[in-house]
């Protein structure tokens, strides 16, 4: 009784119009309440009503606040219903405790399956009073350290954990709650990674143990420091929390032995001018470190925070963190929107529920407001820039439905997290009406819309800004399928061609085929055709398989010239005569193509890259593609090259900016018949623009024969630019 007496005396220094009387009736109802309690499994963990209650009373809280911290938990555990609330306490009490439960309701559900309504409601909850989101946080930090004390309840601390810090700890930061936050994260670590926990909090004991000295004669240089300037501040240090040095920890990748900033001391000065001012005669008494200064004043975050952060090298030569600020910057600091509140001293109450100040609150205000704009749940949500999940953002289709992704997520990842087939044929993205690359970061309220088509497929590249672990999979799912589709379609293809090169009229068919895979104990055609097309399987050794008078025609073509064939004649024969074949640095049989982003021809400085199986790609050396391969060295084959004299035909490919004029394509045409090479295909787009660009692919000798068509290309006057396309 002696605390709550003590509570009710706090809440009147803040709020003198307070009736003590009405609240002592509620205490007494809770203190009458049964202590049953359902099976943990089935309901939220208990906490005590009188705590719940004071943690109110610290954000500074109005007396319906308090009530309603002393009743949820009954509420909770069914001891009482909301009628009840409303009978013995007041509709609005009650109607902060349905708010509450209602925000736990959805928060306490997989992120993956809340939907728009769900968070409609949420919101509409906190956004019809506040103190719902407060009174909430108030309820998590003592379920946290209820589950803290519970260790036999593993599958309660797991959720609790998970909800802790993933949703309840960062809306405190958000909101500026920063002794909530810090405590929350604390117990979300020590129920999550229990053993880690322990170890940390050892470990910072013992530092912190041989540092407190330290820590005392530090706190009383920097106040003589002070008076000594003729400035008046508090001064004190305080140890930061174990979970934000854990997580620098696994951020640098360091040891506690390594860390400098355990400590964090404060000066608390009266107004703002003096902040400056202590900030100058630290830097001036002390040498501080460059880099490390932050003048959150001038630049609050984003939540309010205001406070000038350096770290110099201290009296005995370590390196020190302070933090200067103002003691309403500290109280924003500490409670954040809490600090805010204001009261009405004549007529008793909270006057309203809102903010004193806009800044480093627009967040918060959006919510207060946002449900008198729109009825509608998808434009409700479209309007609004959620944040409640840190490491998530909401994402929208043209019909309205949310797409939830991780940050930095791109249209890739949100063409996928529609259906796979959508991110397999995506080609283009709008966002907000508008195209944008495929590369592009989207936001949260963005509205996305994927062009598909049946042409287009996955490309390599996406692998490179691609962030969730869907798109990965079903791109490299798509490419590892196209992969054996070539090598199959290229097996064929060298098959058919040693059957022309045998100058025999046999045909190749699937019959022929299979009883050559099963001389060869090759499961499937696909198979056989697939281990041709990689280079791993002679095409002379399949046909001798298929056609074994081809093998009898070449014996006795070898015995008439008086000799039997060597091995090397052998080799030579199964080698597949293919012009890649002749490039320096690979071994033979090795089945070879250039790679389309880049187009290589002779002259230019190549890399070989191998695939699937022995099947050797061909790039650019700066090829842009490549950066994805950076970390796979062993698939790199350096020291490829171009044999000396090379003149067989490759393919190029130029990207021409034209003037959008009719005969634009017959003068292209001429200038590269002129230049001695030939055009296999044309693309024109953006036919409406001027310029409008031309897409070429043309058959060229070398780089020297690529330089000069393009030379002639780029003296046409319909030519504005004409470049290569090498990536």
């Amino acid at each position: 009784m002696q605390q709550w007496s003590q509570l009710v005396s706090s809440l009147l220094t803040y709020d003198p119009d307070v009736d003590p009387a009405w609240l002592n009736r509620v205490y007494d109802f809770v203190r009458q309440l049964p202590r049953r309690r359902k099976e943990a499994a089935t309901v939220e963990l208990s906490c005590s009503p009188l705590a719940v209650a004071a943690t109110v009373l610290r954000l500074r809280l109005d007396a319906e606040s308090i009530a309603a911290g002393l009743l949820i938990d009954g509420v909770q555990q069914g001891l009482i219903d909301l009628q009840q609330v409303r009978e013995q306490a007041s509709p609005e009490v009650a109607g902060i405790i349905e708010g509450v439960r209602r925000v736990a309701s959805v928060m306490s559900r997989a992120k993956s399956d809340i939907q728009a309504e769900d968070i409609r409601r949420m919101v509409l909850a906190v956004a019809g009073d506040i103190r719902v989101l407060l009174v909430r946080l108030a309820v998590s930090l003592h379920q946290a350290r209820t589950a803290a004390a519970l260790p036999q309840l593993p599958s309660h601390c797991d959720r609790i954990a998970t909800s802790i810090l993933d949703i309840y700890a960062p809306i405190a930061h958000r909101l500026g709650i920063y002794w909530i936050k810090n405590e929350l994260e604390d117990v979300g670590f020590q129920l999550r990674w229990p053993e880690e926990y322990r170890d940390l909090r050892d470990k910072v004991a013992e530092q912190y143990q041989g540092g407190a000295v330290v820590v005392r004669k530090v706190t009383a240089i920097l106040r003589k420091k002070l008076h000594k300037h003729g400035l008046t501040g508090e001064v004190y240090g305080r140890q930061k929390h174990l979970y934000s040095i854990w997580t620098k920890l696994q951020r640098k990748g360091v040891t506690i032995d390594d860390l400098y900033d355990l400590v964090a001391y404060r000066v608390i000065v009266k107004k703002k001018p003096d902040c400056y001012r202590v900030l100058g005669l630290l830097h001036s008494e002390f040498r501080p470190l460059p880099g490390r200064f932050k003048d959150y004043i001038a630049l609050p975050k984003s939540n309010g925070y205001q406070s000038l952060h350096t770290v110099v090298f201290g009296p005995y030569d370590n390196r020190i963190e302070i933090q200067i600020r103002t003691d309403k910057m500290h109280e924003v600091a500490e409670s954040g929107v809490a600090a805010h509140w204001s009261y009405k001293t004549k007529t008793g109450g909270l006057e309203q529920h809102k903010i004193e100040s806009a800044d480093g609150y627009a967040w918060l205000q959006q919510m207060l407001s946002i449900h008198q704009q729109v009825d509608d749940p998808g434009q409700f949500l479209e309007n609004i820039k959620l944040d409640l999940f840190p490491e998530e953002i909401y994402l929208f289709t043209p019909a309205g439905e949310i797409i939830t992704l991780p940050r930095s997520a791109t249209p890739i990842d949100f063409a996928y997290a529609v259906h796979s087939e959508v991110g397999n044929r995506c080609h283009g993205c709008k966002i907000n009406g508008r195209m944008v690359p495929l590369r592009t970061r989207l936001n949260t309220g963005d509205t996305v819309e994927i062009l598909t088509s049946k042409n287009h497929t996955p490309t390599t590249n996406w692998l490179e800004f691609v962030v969730t672990g869907k798109a990965r999979y079903w791109i490299t799912r798509w490419l590892k399928v196209k992969q054996r589709d070539l090598s199959v379609t290229m097996g064929r293809e060298i098959l058919e061609r040693e059957i022309r090169k045998s100058g025999q009229g046999i045909l190749l068919n699937d019959k022929v085929l299979q009883q050559a895979a099963a001389s060869l104990q090759i499961t499937t055609v696909e198979d056989l055709l697939f281990q041709v097309g990689i280079g791993r399987l002679s095409p002379l050794s399949v046909l001798h398989r298929m056609f074994p008078e081809l093998l009898a025609r070449a014996e006795q073509k070898s015995a008439l010239k008086g000799k039997a064939p060597t091995a090397a004649e052998k080799t030579e024969r199964r080698a597949v005569k293919e012009e890649a074949a002749a490039l320096v640095g690979l071994l033979p049989n090795m089945a070879v193509h250039a790679a389309r982003c880049c187009s290589p021809v002779p002259g230019d400085p190549i890399v070989g890259i191998i695939t699937t199986g022995k099947w050797i790609t061909i790039h650019i050396e700066s090829c842009p593609n490549l950066a994805s391969l950076a970390t796979q060295p062993e698939r790199w084959l350096r020291g490829v090259g171009w044999p000396v004299g090379w003149k067989n035909s490759h393919v190029a490919r130029l990207r021409l900016m034209v003037r959008n004029q009719r005969g634009v394509l017959v003068q292209v045409s001429q200038a590269v018949s002129e230049a001695k090479a030939s055009i296999l295909a044309t693309h024109l787009r953006d036919r409406q623009r001027e310029p409008c660009l031309l897409m070429l692919e043309i058959e060229v000798q070398d780089r020297d024969h690529l330089e000069s068509v393009m030379r002639v290309i780029q003296g046409l006057p319909v030519i504005v630019g004409v470049e290569r396309v090498c990536g």
